[in-house]
C-alpha cells in the first residue's frame, strides 16, 4: 500500500479539489465566472482547443462518444485478468486499489475539463445584462405584437427563399424541356406550399452559421472569440430517438449538429450550438443568441430559421394566454410556414412516446437542473423573456 501511495501519477488526483475550487469561485465569488474566466480563461483555452479540433473534417466529440461503451469495456476485463493474475502473486489487492485510482483520475480529469469548457460559464452574466436588457413581466398585448411582427418577417423571409428557387429553376440545364412539362405558374404554386427545401450542403450551411455568429460577435464583445465550424453528426437519426437537434462538447469545444430534422431549424441549431461555445451555456441566452445572429444574417436561409423558430416559442405561449389573440395571428402564417411546421411537428411525432425519447428528454432535464437552471429542458422557451425585452427597448424584434 505504501508503494501505491508514493506513486508519482497520484498528483492527478488533484483534479478533484481543483474541480471543486472553481465551482465555489463561480457560484460563490461575484464576477468570477465573467471576468476572469469566461472572458479570460475561457476564451483562450477555446481557441487553443478549437484551433485544434476545427481542423478536423470530422466530429472529434462524435468518434469520442462510440468509442466511451467499448473502451469501459475493454478496461474492465483487463482489470479483471489483472486482478486474476495478481492473486496468485498475492497483489490482488494492490492491483484492484491500482485499477480504482485510475477509474477516480479519469472521472477527476473529466470532471475538471467540463468544468473549464463549460460549468464555470453557467455561473457567467447572463447575455440580457451585456444588451442591457431588462425581463419583466409580459402582457397578451405586446406578446401579440411581438408575434405579428416575427409571422410578417418570417413571411418576407420564405418568400424570399421561395423567389430564390423559382429564379434558380430557370437557370437549371434542360428548363426549356421542364417547362413543356411543369408550367411555371404550377411549379411557383408547389415552391409556395411544400416544406422548405435547402440549396445548400450541411457544410454550407455550417459555414454560414459561422459567419453569422461572427459578425454578431462583432457587435456583441462579449462573443467575441473563435468560433470553430459546427460539425455534422453522423448518427443524427440516433440523437433524433434521444430528442436532441444539437450537442456543445466542452473536452473539444465542438458544435454538433443533428442533420436529420427538417432543412429550416438546421441553420438555427448550428448558431445554437455555437452560442454555447462562445460560453453561454444557459440554454434560454443560447436560443437567444442564435435568433440576434440569424435575423442579421446575411444567409436568406439563417433569417428564416431564425424567425420561424422564435415566431413557433411565441405563437405557442400567445395561443396559450389567448385563443383569439393566437387566431388573429394565425391568419398571418403563410402556406410555406405552415407546410413547414407541419412537417417538423410529424417529424418529432415518430419519436415521442418511445422510451429512448423519454430517456433523452429525462437526461437533459436533469443535466440542466444540475447546473442551476431549474426549469430543465423548459427553459429553451425562456428566450421569449429576452426577446420581449428586446421588443421593449427597441420597439422591434
Amino acid at each position: 500500500m505504501k508503494k501505491l501511495l508514493k506513486e508519482k501519477k497520484n498528483f492527478l488526483l488533484l483534479t478533484y479539489p481543483v474541480a471543486l475550487l472553481l465551482t465555489i469561485l463561480a457560484r460563490c465569488v461575484p464576477g468570477f465566472a465573467e471576468y476572469v474566466w469566461a472572458r479570460g480563461v475561457y476564451r483562450a483555452f477555446r481557441f487553443v482547443i478549437a484551433s485544434i479540433t476545427g481542423l478536423l473534417p470530422f466530429s472529434l466529440a462524435e468518434i469520442i462518444v462510440i468509442l466511451i461503451l467499448p473502451t469501459f469495456i475493454f478496461l474492465l476485463v483487463r482489470a479483471v485478468i489483472r486482478t486474476v493474475r495478481a492473486h496468485k502473486e498475492k497483489k490482488a489487492l494492490l492491483t484492484l486499489m491500482r485499477t480504482l485510482r485510475n477509474f477516480l483520475m479519469a472521472v477527476g480529469f473529466i470532471w475538471l475539463v467540463f468544468m473549464i469548457g463549460a460549468g464555470v460559464n453557467y455561473s457567467r452574466d447572463s447575455i440580457g445584462t451585456a444588451l442591457r436588457l431588462e425581463v419583466g413581466e409580459n402582457n397578451v398585448g405586446d406578446l401579440k405584437e411581438v408575434c405579428i411582427q416575427l409571422a410578417n418577417k418570417a413571411a418576407a423571409a420564405r418568400t424570399e427563399l421561395e423567389d430564390k428557387r423559382i429564379g434558380t429553376w430557370f437557370e437549371e440545364p434542360g428548363y426549356g424541356i421542364e417547362y413543356k412539362k411543369v408550367p411555371l405558374e404550377e411549379y411557383e404554386n408547389t415552391i409556395r406550399t411544400v416544406p422548405f427545401e435547402s440549396m445548400y450542403t450541411n457544410s454550407e450551411r455550417a459555414e454560414a452559421a459561422r459567419e453569422a455568429m461572427k459578425k454578431l460577435s462583432g457587435e456583441v464583445d462579449v462573443l467575441r472569440g473563435a468560433f470553430p465550424c459546427p460539425k455534422s453528426v453522423g448518427f443524427s437519426r440516433v440523437m433524433s430517438r434521444f430528442d436532441i437537434t444539437g450537442v456543445f462538447f466542452p473536452w473539444t469545444i465542438e458544435a454538433n449538429v443533428n442533420v436529420d430534422p427538417p432543412d429550416y431549424i438546421k441553420g438555427f441549431t448550428a448558431c445554437h450550438e455555437l452560442s454555447h461555445v462562445a460560453g453561454f451555456m444557459r440554454e434560454d441566452e443560447a436560443n437567444f443568441i442564435a435568433y440576434l445572429a440569424c435575423r442579421q444574417s446575411d444567409d436568406e436561409e439563417l433569417t428564416y430559421s431564425g424567425y420561424v423558430y422564435t415566431f413557433t416559442i411565441a405563437f405557442n405561449k400567445l395561443c396559450s394566454f389567448s385563443k383569439e389573440a393566437g387566431a388573429e395571428v394565425a391568419a398571418l402564417i403563410t402556406p410555406g410556414m405552415r407546410a413547414d411546421m407541419v412537417e417538423d411537428n410529424e417529424y418529432w411525432d415518430q419519436f415521442r412516446d418511445t422510451v429512448l425519447y423519454e430517456t433523452g428528454n429525462n437526461m437533459n432535464n436533469t443535466y440542466l437542473k444540475i447546473n442551476g437552471q431549474k426549469d430543465g429542458t423548459k427553459s429553451y422557451g425562456r428566450m421569449l423573456d429576452l426577446v420581449m425585452a428586446l421588443f421593449r427597448r427597441d420597439g422591434e424584434v
